[in-house]
């Protein structure tokens, strides 16, 4: 999506919403949107306005609703950001499931593709477990990630503070 074409993080969560629910095939119905949410009828129908308007869903009043090919792409760039975050808060920091829920919620809407892609490689190397004794566990990442994204180098700053 283009800058003009983001969506709000409400209307990611609209979107998401709709995706799981009609994900075994059965038809949309705002009610449903409505408690999955925890939200109102009208601040649902003006969300699938403002979906419909961007043409990432088909709607009518009163009718079912479904995703288009590209609300579609864009719900499930949504769920993966939400679902890697959640992983990563659960494999790599261990935290409980409740918790890690609602911390992705939160930062699904804020984190760039370049991030999530460095989170699903991170969780990746730490399940693997790539050891090497003479190196600390930086150093190891990033000789991890320079075999899967040829040509990554360390940027400025990737040491923080702390290094």
């Amino acid at each position: 999506m283009t800058a003009k074409e983001m969506l709000s993080a409400s209307l990611e969560d609209y979107i998401k919403a709709i995706y799981l629910l009609g994900l075994d095939g059965v038809s949309v119905r705002p009610k449903e949107i409505i408690a999955r949410l925890g939200v109102t009828g009208p601040s649902v129908t003006e969300a699938l306005h403002l979906l419909k308007d961007r043409q990432l869903i088909h709607y009518v009043p009163y009718g079912p609703i479904t995703l288009t090919a590209k609300g579609a792409q864009v719900a499930q760039e949504v769920y993966h950001r939400h679902e890697t975050m959640k992983r990563f808060f659960i494999e790599v920091l261990g935290l409980d499931e409740q918790v890690a829920e609602e911390g992705a919620c939160k930062m699904e809407h804020s984190a760039s593709a370049d991030l999530i892609q460095r989170v699903v490689l991170y969780t990746r190397f730490v399940r693997e477990n790539h050891d090497d004794p003479q190196l600390g566990v930086i150093e190891r990442f990033h000789r991890y990630l320079q075999r899967q994204e040829p040509g990554f180098t360390v940027g400025e700053g990737e040491h923080g503070p702390w290094a």
